[in-house]
């Protein structure tokens, strides 16, 4: 299939699932391209990034659904987005353009960066709000100021957190669901959770803030949950 043929693939952050902090850019879109892609987790499950903005959808709109499951396995996460890109190939012939909803921001964090990177044709992305500003302003407070840094961690990668609290920095923590009984035990030592809060369900109707977060809270956290470390200062 030449890239020719092909219509745009957008790329829509549709923020942390509030309708209110999605961008007139991402509605514009939306409400223009004759295809609208979403991720599920398995066959008939629901999906947040369209629960989000489905009152936006018009009526006639193809709604593809990608099959993208929440797995570590690496050969059945590679299939899966060989299989979506495909998918949005597909729908993309005859230069028809397709928006693939994502929760957050399409490039940071985001499933969509590797299907971005299988498409044949031309790739535009429309940013969303992501979690961890989300995250800041549900608990009220700056992220980061003045020349404070901001790190960036997984709750999978134990040694980027054990490196993260060496500094005198804003700590996020994306995915906490994967901290490991050694990064638990780690944020505990170090004092780190006394600075810590949290927010559950962020941008949904059940979102939660935990102002404090003991050891038993982090490791009971949804996986629609972000940890915000509060600097040292």
């Amino acid at each position: 299939m030449s890239a020719s043929s092909t219509g745009t693939l957008y790329g829509i952050g549709v923020g942390p699932g509030d309708l209110r902090l999605v961008t007139l850019g991402a509605i514009e879109i939306i409400q223009r391209v004759p295809a609208v892609a979403f991720p599920v987790n398995k066959p008939g499950a629901p999906s947040r990034a369209y629960e989000t903005v489905k009152a936006h959808i018009p009526g006639g709109t193809e709604l593809l659904p990608l099959l993208l499951p929440m797995t570590r396995d690496a050969d059945r996460l590679r299939q899966a987005h060989e299989d979506a890109a495909a998918a949005l190939a597909g729908a993309a012939q005859g230069g028809r353009d397709v928006a693939c909803l994502t929760i957050g921001d399409p490039l940071f964090y985001s499933t969509f960066g590797y299907l971005a990177q299988r498409f044949p044709g031309k790739v535009e992305v429309i940013s969303g709000v992501t979690a961890m500003s989300a995250c800041a302003a549900a608990i009220g407070a700056p992220l980061a100021d003045g020349d404070i840094p901001t790190v960036v961690v997984t709750g999978a990668d134990h040694d980027g957190l054990a490196v993260a609290l060496g500094m005198k920095a804003s700590i996020v923590i994306m995915k906490p669901r994967a901290l490991s009984a050694e990064s638990l035990a780690l944020l505990e030592s170090s004092g780190a959770l006394d600075r810590a809060g949290a927010v559950l369900e962020l941008g949904g109707e059940r979102q939660q803030v935990l102002e404090r977060v003991s050891r038993a809270d982090a490791a009971a956290l949804p996986y629609f949950a972000i940890i915000w470390i509060r600097p040292l200062r």
